[in-house]
């Protein structure tokens, strides 16, 4: 098995609201974002990962990817947040030719963790192993 390792963003993505200075993408936001707002969080995901995204070669193989949450403080809803990130990270993968596409024939498992509370570093690890 190979290692692929990249850290996500949570905060930082999305424009602050009057009601929220540093909002987090997360599936309540996802839901309710018009096409515009989903479509430029997702550019912009993409834009804070590059550097890592193009630290790899192409990925051949079955993957399988397992996802690391830490969360800004307790008691958060882990799918709410993994599910954007994983969406996001899934499409600049393909969108920066690392997999040709993320479907099951590329990615066949997904899993998703809680790695504690980091209060200054809230984010998604993502861990790519290629399957044997």
């Amino acid at each position: 098995m190979s290692d692929y390792f990249f850290t996500l963003p949570i905060y930082g993505v999305i424009k602050p609201t009057k009601k929220v200075k540093n909002p987090p993408i997360n599936l309540n936001w996802y839901r309710n974002a018009y096409f515009g707002a989903s479509n430029d969080a997702k550019k912009k995901f993409k834009l804070m990962i590059s550097d890592q995204l193009s630290a790899f070669d192409k990925m051949n193989g079955k993957l399988i990817i397992s996802y690391t949450y830490y969360a800004r403080q307790n008691g958060t809803d882990m799918d709410n947040f993994v599910s954007v990130s994983r969406k996001f990270f899934q499409d600049a993968l393909v969108e920066s030719g690392l997999i040709d596409d993320d479907n099951t024939n590329y990615i066949i498992e997904s899993r998703e963790k809680f790695g504690g509370v980091d209060r200054d570093n809230p984010r998604v690890e993502a861990r790519i192993d290629i399957a044997s």
